[in-house]
């Protein structure tokens, strides 16, 4: 019995069996005594009937946008009107920040040089083979072709008059001479045309593409910008950027300066909203995505939301403050009711209980009565009115509502015990 009342201490675990009778005064076990007066040492009963049970896992976090939009500048400006607060509730469609127009123009302006200079450059690259590149390497190898072409001529007119005795010697070998020098020429310039055939490659001419289309994307969106002016995509509540480093404690203002990319707010929908929560190392495997949970917090105004373990992370970090290494867990909340959207606030805290194990229709024992240690747990079995013997069980899940019991026992079993002194003590 000591093993399974120590179990209950140590883990975070509450079970529950899920029926009024179950939560009343013991009747779940038909929990009866020898007399009504008696001393607290006298012989305890229960008996064994089906009912569900449910062992919870308790967690605390805080509430967090589910389906969101992170809103970021779409280039360097200066702005000029904020038109919202952190936490308000916004429509899809409203005007949320103004950027200085002299930033837009600006900007726009850059992008579309840049998207000009890379349209200018893959159209290059696609018509290279017939570009002044190619056309003057080519011209290149002609030119030194004809020169080539003329010296043989040269060289054998001149040894036609070397063999007449008519030139010298060494006019002849000058010739020879040359003619190496512009063999060599044309071996270049034939090698210059196949490296400016080279550069023009697929890979080359996918990346220069690529270029445009990156330039065009980026003009487009500085274009189709409106005047500076960023409006709410969808409707929902508009929350703080989340942090990532030194920057995420800039907020956006009247009169400052925002960068390009820089995340500015978050949207969350209110019809999609999560609890984010941390696990240890020891409930990490009793909690599994399409778990169903339940979810209240002080600030929920006496509302119950339900929800389902939508996903635990796959890396550990480490606690705050503690050399432990923790895992970050998330619940899909169901769809709020009205009352609960007024009254659940994104980053309120929030105690979430998580349904580990149920049976639906399980035989559960008092802890009290259950002597041993698994796997060579038993109870006593009072039969008739006979001695009380013993019954070897095997048993399941633990809670502080009773022990699972997977086979030796059956519905309408009486299994006793007498409390141990330890068991009476407040």
């Amino acid at each position: 019995m000591a093993h399974f009342l120590e179990r209950l201490k140590s883990r975070k675990v509450q079970g529950a069996l899920a029926v009024v009778a179950v939560l009343t005064a013991g009747a779940a076990f038909g929990l009866t005594r020898g007399g009504a007066d008696q001393g607290a040492m006298e012989e305890q009963r229960a008996t064994m009937t089906r009912a569900p049970f449910i062992v919870s896992v308790n967690f605390s976090g805080r509430v967090t946008p589910g389906e969101r939009i992170d809103l970021s500048a779409p280039f360097d400006a200066r702005v000029t009107r904020v038109l919202f607060e952190y936490g308000d509730q916004i429509d899809a469609g409203q005007r949320l920040l103004e950027l200085d127009a002299a930033d837009v123009l600006r900007s726009r302006a850059e992008a579309e040089s840049a998207w000009l200079k890379a349209d200018a450059e893959a159209d290059r690259m696609a018509g290279w083979e017939g570009g002044v590149e190619v056309r003057r390497a080519t011209r290149t190898i002609a030119a030194a072709e004809a020169d080539l072409s003329d010296l043989e001529a040269k060289i054998a007119e001149t040894q036609a008059l070397l063999e007449r005795g008519l030139v010298p010697r060494s006019e002849h070998e000058g010739l020879l001479q040359q003619r190496r020098q512009r063999e060599a020429a044309l071996v270049s310039a034939r090698e210059d045309l196949a490296e400016t055939l080279r550069r023009a490659g697929a890979g080359e001419k996918r990346l220069a593409s690529l270029q445009r289309a990156v330039a065009a994307a980026q003009y487009d969106a500085v274009r189709d910008g409106g005047d500076g002016v960023i409006i709410a995509p969808q409707g929902g509540v508009i929350v703080r950027p989340e942090s990532q480093g030194e920057s995420a404690d800039k907020v956006v203002r009247t009169g400052g300066r925002v960068a390009k990319g820089q995340s500015l707010a978050v949207i969350a929908s209110t019809a999609a909203l999560d609890v984010v929560f941390t696990l240890d190392e020891l409930d990490l495997n009793a909690i599994q995505p399409g778990q169903k949970a339940v979810v209240t917090g002080p600030g929920f105004g006496g509302q119950t939301l339900t929800g389902v373990v939508t996903g635990v992370a796959g890396e550990a970090s480490m606690e705050a403050g503690a050399n432990k290494a923790v895992f970050e867990a998330r619940v899909r909340l169901d769809p709020l009711s009205p009352e609960a959207a007024r009254a659940v606030r994104i980053g309120m805290t929030a105690n979430i209980s998580i349904v580990a194990y149920e049976n639906p229709s399980a035989l559960v024992a008092p802890p009290e009565a259950v002597q041993g240690a698994a796997p060579n747990a038993f109870v006593m079995v009072r039969v008739r009115g006979a001695e009380p013997v013993r019954r070897d069980i095997v048993v399941g899940q633990v809670g502080p509502m009773g022990v699972e019991v997977l086979s030796g026992l059956k519905a309408g079993d009486v299994v006793v015990w007498t409390p141990s002194p330890q068991s009476l003590q407040p």
